[in-house]
C-alpha cells in the first residue's frame, strides 16, 4: 500500500506545483523516433549570448566521455544546432578532460528498454513525468544523488519532483519542464474559413461541442481537416483521457482509482468514458473534422499538419511550439495556442513535463560531467552569469529560427530562478502575446492518471482507433476491452 499512497502523492503534488506556476519541451504520450543515433553538428555561427559563458577552466582533473542524447536530430533548423554547438565548445572549455559525444535520441519506452540493457544508452536522456518510477524500478537508470550532491542540488529540488525521480533516499534524475496540453491553432486556415474577429484574434473553439462545430466549419471553407488526432501508438488515449475529465472521468468515476479494499482498479466504461468516446466518433462520423490518416499519425505528424496547413487545430502543449513554427514553417504571427476546450462536465488541461535521466551504466563522474553541461545550457537553478547566458542564449536561437518564445511552465522550487526564466521570456519574445494570454490565464490544471499511465493510453488508443474506423463501431464494447486488458495489467502490477 506504500507503493500506491507514493504514486498518489507524486500526482498530486505535480498538480499543486504546476497550477501554482500557472499565470506566470516531448508529450507523455511519447515522442516515436528510430530509436536513436549519432548527429553531428556542424559549423556554424552561435548565439552572441554565448560569449558571455565563461571560457575559465572549472574541472581540468575530471577525465571521461558523456553521450548527450539531448541534442538536436540532423535535421534540426541550423540555428538550433548552432546553440548547441556553441554550448558544447564552452564545455570543451570548461571541462577540457571530459570528451563530448552528441548522440541524439528522441526517447520512446519501447526503445530505451532494450538500449539500457544492452549498454548502448547516451548517458543523458529526456523521458516524460510517466516512466521514471518505472525506470527505478527496473534499475535501468543511474543513481545520480552524489553528483548532485556535489553542486548543493537537492535543496532545489521541490518535494513533488523527490517523489517522482526517487525512491528509499535516492535521486536518478532531474526535472526539465513542465507543459500543459492546449490547442494549436493555424491562423492561415481560421482566416481562409472566416473565423477571424476585427482585432486579429482566432473565433478559437471554447468547448468540444464549439471544437466540432468550428471543425466543420473549417473542413466546409477550406477542404482540410479542422482538427488532427493523432491516434497511434499511445497517443490517441494520453488526448482522450483529457477529454474524458472534461466528460466527467473524474472523482468517483476515476479512470484509475484505489477501491475500498485496497486495490487498484480502472473504469473506463462509466457513462462519462463512454459520452466521451461517442463524441470522439462523432468527430469521424457526423462532423468529418478528423485527418483520413489519424491511426498513423504520430506526435510529430500532427504537428507537421498543422505546420503545414493539412490541419486547423491540434491538441498540444505549450513546450512543442516550436514544432509547426520553426520545424515545419507556420510563421510565429499566424499560429496561437489556446486553452483545452471544456466539456459538459469540466474544463481540465492535463499537465505533465519531461526529466533528465541517465542511462544505467553512467558513472559519478558522467554524471558531474551531465550536470556541468546542464547548467552551460540554463538548465539548472542557479543565478550565475554562466546559466543567465545559457538562457539567453536558448532564446534568442528560439527566435532567431522562429519559433515562439513563451514564458516557461517552471519545473523548479527557486523563485528568482523562475522570475529570471520569465524576465529573459518577455525580453527575447517574438510573438503577440493576445494570441496565447488565454492559455497562460485560463485553464485548471490535471496531472496524467496516476499509475502505469503509458499502459492506459495504449489500451484506450485500441478504443478510439476502432471508433474512428468503423462507423458501425460499438463504443462500449470498444471500451470493455480496454477495461479487461488494463485491469488485468493493474492485477499484475499493482494488486498481485
Amino acid at each position: 500500500m506504500k507503493r500506491h499512497i507514493r504514486f498518489l502523492a507524486v500526482a498530486a503534488a505535480l498538480c499543486m506545483l504546476l497550477t501554482a506556476c500557472n499565470g506566470g519541451e516531448t508529450p507523455a504520450g511519447g515522442t516515436e523516433t528510430d530509436g536513436g543515433g549519432n548527429s553531428s553538428l556542424p559549423s556554424a555561427a552561435p548565439p552572441a549570448e554565448l560569449d558571455n559563458i565563461s571560457g575559465d577552466v572549472v574541472d581540468a582533473g575530471l577525465t571521461c566521455t558523456l553521450t548527450l542524447g539531448n541534442v538536436p536530430p540532423d535535421l534540426a533548423p541550423a540555428a538550433e544546432k548552432a546553440l548547441f554547438e556553441g554550448y558544447i565548445a564552452a564545455m570543451n572549455k570548461q571541462y577540457p578532460n571530459v570528451t563530448v559525444v552528441p548522440a541524439y535520441y528522441s526517447y520512446t519506452l519501447s526503445s530505451y528498454v532494450g538500449m539500457a540493457r544492452g549498454g548502448t544508452a547516451p548517458n543523458i536522456f529526456q523521458p516524460p513525468f510517466t516512466d521514471p518510477q518505472l525506470l527505478i524500478s527496473q534499475e535501468l537508470v543511474a543513481d545520480v544523488t552524489g553528483a548532485l550532491q556535489s553542486i548543493d542540488l537537492l535543496d532545489k529540488f521541490s518535494p513533488s519532483f523527490i517523489e517522482l525521480l526517487g525512491s528509499e533516499g535516492r535521486i536518478y534524475g532531474l526535472p526539465r519542464d513542465g507543459y500543459v496540453l492546449g490547442l494549436h491553432l493555424n491562423l492561415n486556415l481560421f482566416e481562409e474559413a472566416g473565423l477571424m474577429t476585427e482585432d486579429g484574434l482566432p473565433m478559437y473553439p471554447k468547448t468540444l461541442q464549439e471544437l466540432a462545430e468550428v471543425g466543420r466549419t473549417i473542413r466546409e471553407k477550406t477542404g482540410k481537416a479542422g482538427l488532427v488526432f493523432p491516434a497511434s501508438e499511445t497517443y490517441g488515449g494520453w488526448l482522450f483521457t483529457n477529454i474524458a475529465w472534461n466528460f466527467g472521468a473524474t472523482g468517483e468515476y476515476a479512470l484509475e482509482r484505489v477501491d475500498e479494499d485496497g486495490r487498484w482498479i480502472c473504469d473506463l466504461t462509466s457513462e462519462p468514458v463512454v459520452a466521451a468516446l461517442e463524441y470522439v466518433k462523432s468527430l469521424r462520423w457526423e462532423y468529418d473534422i478528423l485527418n483520413a490518416d489519424a491511426t498513423t499519425t504520430d506526435w510529430a505528424g500532427a504537428h507537421s499538419a498543422l505546420g503545414t496547413g493539412e490541419a486547423a487545430m491540434n491538441f498540444a502543449a505549450d513546450d512543442s511550439v516550436a514544432e509547426p513554427t520553426a520545424g515545419k514553417g507556420l510563421a510565429v504571427d499566424k499560429f496561437a495556442l489556446a486553452p483545452f476546450p471544456s466539456g459538459p462536465k469540466g474544463s481540465y488541461s492535463l499537465s505533465g513535463g519531461t526529466c533528465f535521466m541517465f542511462s544505467p551504466d553512467t558513472t559519478h563522474d558522467q554524471a558531474v560531467a551531465a550536470l556541468g553541461f546542464l547548467k552551460i545550457i540554463g538548465m539548472l537553478p542557479f543565478m550565475d552569469d554562466d546559466v543567465i547566458a545559457g538562457m539567453r542564449a536558448g532564446a534568442a536561437a528560439k527566435r532567431e529560427r522562429g519559433a515562439p518564445v513563451l514564458p516557461p511552465i517552471p519545473a523548479w522550487n527557486d523563485e528568482d530562478f523562475i522570475a529570471k526564466q520569465r524576465e529573459i521570456a518577455e525580453e527575447y519574445t517574438n510573438v503577440d502575446m493576445r494570441l496565447y494570454d488565454d492559455f497562460f490565464h485560463n485553464i485548471l490544471i490535471k496531472a496524467e492518471e496516476p499509475v502505469f499511465a503509458q499502459q492506459l493510453y495504449r489500451e484506450l488508443t485500441s478504443a478510439v482507433q476502432r471508433v474512428i474506423t468503423r462507423e458501425d463501431a460499438d463504443v462500449l464494447r470498444a471500451l470493455e476491452r480496454a477495461q479487461e486488458a488494463f485491469q488485468e495489467y493493474l492485477d499484475d502490477e499493482m494488486n498481485s
